[in-house]
């Protein structure tokens, strides 16, 4: 209930650790129970941790490490 007062956002601390959560299911053999294993239980925990951490501040550290994940990502695939 934390998690849904809190208006949901573009980028968030759980797309910078899971940003590559295609691959991490692509290689499972029952990817539906991967992720509720393995990716759900942590994007809740760095929900739950954003709510706690909420601040502008907090917003501008998560834009700018998304930015250079992006930028990293799309030099890294040439």
């Amino acid at each position: 209930k934390k998690i849904l007062l809190v208006k949901p956002g573009i980028t968030d601390w759980a797309s910078l650790k899971y940003h590559n959560e295609g691959e991490i299911l692509r290689g499972s053999p029952d990817p539906h129970k991967t992720y509720r294993e393995k990716i759900k239980p942590g994007k809740m925990r760095l929900a739950l941790k954003y709510v706690d951490e909420k601040s502008f501040l907090t917003d501008i550290k998560i834009i700018s490490i998304t930015f250079l994940t992006l930028i990293k990502t799309r030099v890294q695939r040439g």
